[in-house]
Formats: structure tokens, C-alpha cells, sequence
């Protein structure tokens, strides 16, 4: 939970909005560049601020045009722009974003975009791993692995994955996340991991694996059925394996009193654009199955289910608001 004093001011998103606008436009001279980086050198929330308008920048960057130029948020030919001014109005939009969370994504996407395996918005990938097991990846992952040496190594960047291994290979097998590592024990193996900054879901489905956080040197053996979520210092309860954790496999997501911030937020990485919601909804109990493949239809369930709004700035600009 965010407290007051970690969250960006309006202000400062604005200011960060407008500096984007000026550096991509051609006013973005030698002089308008000197200027941006000596605000961007005052605060480490100018810094935030900036990480954050290059993310939502970066997520409208599928849908321009063929041949546009690079910089705005989304053109369009023929069509009236959807162009920088109106996407420092959508950024102004914005409100309580945190800087634990902005820190905690770009050093995730700064190691992710230079990761060996990884998925874009909505897409997912089936990959044949060198010791012949299996990893599937969810939309916006990122994977590292390593088995040049005498362990098997992969490490989760950010994002999902499910690994299912019988591989006939003596050498330990580890998966690391920035919250800790999964030893397993025993095979065959099958297991979904979920892992976002300062948290990693984990359900285990077939074999064994012992679970240590990064900052605690406390282990907890983990069997097939049981799963368990930690950080970098905490081992939480173990619970029964969610029988539904792989169901974006199948395009679905399926919420069992999952928390309406915590499903936006994987809906979010099957939607080009902006997709926020309202702090005073992100605890409301959702249940049902959503299609990960058509999320305007997952909204509107939503929206039929709970006491919600969904406001659209444009097709590409969504925020969800208590009713």
C-alpha cells in the first residue's frame, strides 16, 4: 500500500508532460534539452515523473501509423491526431501513481528489454529450453536463462510464466526472481510464477521446490498443490495451489475474490494504451472468468459486476472510477 508522501504530484506529471511534448517537438533544440535535464536533475520525483511519461509513451508506440514519426503517443493518416498536446491531456489525467512502483517497473523493464526471452502487450510465447523443458510466457515478460554452468539458471524479470520440466539432466535446476529463488527438489515439475516489483506468486502443481527469499535465509519446502506468495524478506502463508493461476494460457483470467487492482493490472498487459484505475476501487472482491483476448469485454463485465465506471479518454486512454 502507497502512502501520501511516495505519490507524484499533478504537478510535477504535468511539468514531465509538457517537457515530453517540447524534446519531440521541433522546439526540442540544444538549449530546450540543457533545460530538461537540469529539472530532470532537481528531484528524484522529476525523475519518476519522467520514467512514467516514457512508459505510457512507449505503450501507444504499436499503434502509429507505419512511417510515422517516433515521439508521438499515436498518429493516425486521414484521421484527426491523436497527437502530443492531447497526450499531455491524458497524462494530466493521472493522479496517486507511485514512485516505489515507477522505480520498481523501470529496473524490471530497463533489465527486460535486454532480456534473452520475452513477449510484448498481448502476446504470448511456447519456448523449448535447452535441457528440453518447457517455459510459456505471458504478455510483457521477460526471461533470462543460463545453463552454461553446473546449475540451471532462469530468472523472471517481470511478468508470468508457467515451466513444466522431466528433463533427464543431474544438474540443479533454480529460478530466481528479484524476491528470491525456487530450488527444485524433485520431478517432474510443473509450475506457474507470477512476479511484479516486491512480489512473486508462486503455484506448484507437480514436484518439489524450497522457496528462500533474497533477505532471509529461512526456507519452506513447497509440494505439488501447495503454492505460496513472498518478497525479498517474507515467506507468506502456504496456501492450496490456485488451479486457475495458468489460465491466460488459455486467453482467460479467472478471479476468485482476486482484488480489482490486481486483475486491472494483468488485463493491462493485454491492452495497448493506458488502462489506470482508482485507488478507492483496488480492493473490491472480483469473481468470474475474463477473456484476455477481448479486454473492452472485460471491462464491461466489470462494469455490469461492481459498483464501477469506465471512463474513456479515448479507445487508447481508460480509467476505471467508482460508480
Amino acid at each position: 500500500m502507497t502512502t501520501s508522501h511516495d505519490r507524484l504530484s499533478h504537478a510535477t506529471l504535468e511539468q514531465a508532460a509538457q517537457w515530453y511534448v517540447l524534446l519531440h517537438d521541433e522546439l526540442g533544440s540544444g538549449a530546450v534539452r540543457e533545460q530538461w535535464q537540469q529539472w530532470l536533475e532537481q528531484h528524484v520525483e522529476h525523475r519518476a515523473a519522467w520514467l512514467y511519461v516514457e512508459r505510457v509513451s512507449a505503450r501507444f508506440a504499436p499503434l502509429r501509423s507505419e512511417g510515422a514519426q517516433a515521439g508521438p503517443l499515436l498518429r493516425k493518416r486521414g484521421q484527426a491526431a491523436f497527437n502530443r498536446r492531447q497526450a499531455v491531456k491524458a497524462l494530466l489525467l493521472l493522479g496517486g501513481v507511485s514512485l516505489g512502483t515507477l522505480g520498481g517497473w523501470n529496473l524490471a523493464a530497463r533489465n527486460g528489454w535486454m532480456a534473452e526471452l520475452r513477449t510484448g502487450t498481448a502476446e504470448q510465447r511456447k519456448i523449448l529450453l535447452a535441457d528440453g523443458s518447457t517455459l510459456w510466457l505471458g504478455a510483457c515478460s521477460a526471461v533470462d536463462t543460463d545453463f552454461s554452468g553446473p546449475q540451471r539458471r532462469l530468472t523472471l524479470l517481470f511478468g508470468e510464466a508457467l515451466l513444466e520440466s522431466s528433463a533427464n539432466d543431474s544438474r540443479p535446476l533454480r529460478l530466481e526472481t528479484d524476491c528470491g529463488h525456487l530450488q527444485v527438489q524433485s520431478l517432474p515439475l510443473r509450475l506457474a510464477v507470477h512476479h511484479q516489483p516486491g512480489l512473486t506468486r508462486l503455484n506448484l502443481y507437480q514436484g518439489t521446490v524450497a522457496v528462500q527469499p533474497r533477505l532471509a535465509t529461512t526456507q519452506r519446502l513447497l509440494h505439488g498443490g501447495q503454492g505460496l506468495d513472498f518478497s525479498a524478506t517474507t515467506l507468506h502463508a502456504t496456501q492450496p495451489a490456485q488451479s486457475a493461476a495458468d489460465a491466460w494460457l488459455h486467453e482467460r483470467l479467472i478471479a476468485e475474490a482476486m482484488p480489482l487492482g490486481y486483475l486491472l493490472e494483468q488485463l493491462r498487459r493485454y491492452r495497448h494504451g493506458h488502462l489506470g484505475y482508482h485507488p478507492a476501487i483496488a480492493e473490491l472482491p472480483v469473481m468470474g472468468t475474463f477473456p484476455l483476448d477481448d479486454t473492452d469485454q472485460a471491462l464491461r463485465l466489470l462494469e455490469a459486476a461492481l459498483p464501477v465506471r469506465v471512463e474513456r479518454l479515448t479507445d487508447w486512454w481508460i480509467t476505471v472510477k467508482p460508480a
